[in-house]
């Protein structure tokens, strides 16, 4: 199991390197202009990408296992909405530092000679030109990156739910699966206090039951009784349902040691015969059609 584990931890790591590689890549495509690359673009796409890789990174292999996976959703649930805000905010100053350039004046026209005006010249010095800003404000800059952030952590915070949900059903089901061969390889058995001991006793090994009084007796194939201190009640509720029945108010039996029926009575090994009571007949014969040949 650890070894397949191992093996999947790697498959996963190599994976995911190489989806943010090419996410990385795209921006290549995006930022050309006449095959020219527009690396002030693709640098600051760059910057973009990397707030995110951070999101991802201390999500995926931070606040996943040690919240999410031990299920303190409300504290996983506060710490990313505390930490996607912040992530964001600083990408964001970070990109409106670099896009702070310096405005290319044309020199002032006390600098110098008049020179001939031209559409490609750019306005004097302390002239500003009024233009449409069709970006988007940083507001509206913010809400989008910040969306974008916990699409990324939604979906990490998905595949790892359902990654654990996996795996834990996988280790319930070898569980069940151990737990049902040692059931079949192992007897099923009672322990019982008889003269100061605690006798082991198969419930294979059990022909009946029988209570006297406060004490009950208990018959081995064998042809040895070994007497205890206790209710014939709690007996039957120690004795698998599947093989033992209570037949009357002071018998149980072990219904695959039966020889044979003969009216009203059972008759066992050793030839011991059990009457079956009144209130007991409906449910044996129910018994008794269910698994015997008519």
């Amino acid at each position: 199991m650890k070894t397949v584990v191992s093996r999947y931890k790697v498959i996963e790591t190599i994976v995911i390197i190489v989806i943010w590689v090419l996410i990385f890549m795209s921006p290549f495509i995006s930022y050309q202009q006449n095959g020219i690359i527009l690396w002030d673009q693709i640098q600051l796409a760059w910057l973009k990408l990397s707030a995110l890789l951070v999101v991802f990174i201390v999500n995926f292999y931070l606040l996943i296992p040690l919240l999410l996976y031990k299920k303190h959703y409300l504290r996983y649930t506060i710490t990313l909405f505390a930490l996607l805000p912040l992530v964001i905010c600083l990408e964001q100053k970070i990109v409106e530092q670099l896009n702070q350039q310096p405005a290319i004046t044309m020199p002032s026209m006390s600098k110098g000679s008049p020179i001939e005006f031209s559409n490609e010249m750019p306005p004097p010095e302390g002239y500003r030109v009024k233009q449409a800003n069709s970006n988007p404000s940083p507001a509206s800059r913010f809400w989008v990156n910040l969306l974008v952030a916990f699409l990324v952590a939604g979906t990490a915070a998905a595949y790892k739910l359902l990654f654990y949900w996996i795996q834990e059903e996988k280790r319930r089901k070898q569980i069940e699966e151990r737990l049902e061969l040692e059931s079949e390889a192992q007897p099923e058995f009672i322990l019982v206090k008889s003269d100061y001991k605690l006798i082991k006793i198969p419930t294979d090994d059990i022909l009946f039951v029988e209570s006297a009084n406060e004490y009950i007796k208990i018959f081995r194939t064998n042809g040895e009784m070994v007497m205890t201190f206790m209710r014939l009640k709690n007996m039957e509720n120690e004795l698998p349902k599947d093989k033992f029945m209570r037949v009357q108010r002071s018998f149980i039996v072990n219904l695959t040691k039966i020889k044979a029926v003969e009216k009203n009575k059972i008759h066992l090994e050793h030839k011991k015969i059990i009457p079956v009571g009144v209130q007991y007949k409906e449910g044996f014969q129910e018994y008794l059609s269910t698994n015997f040949v008519k």
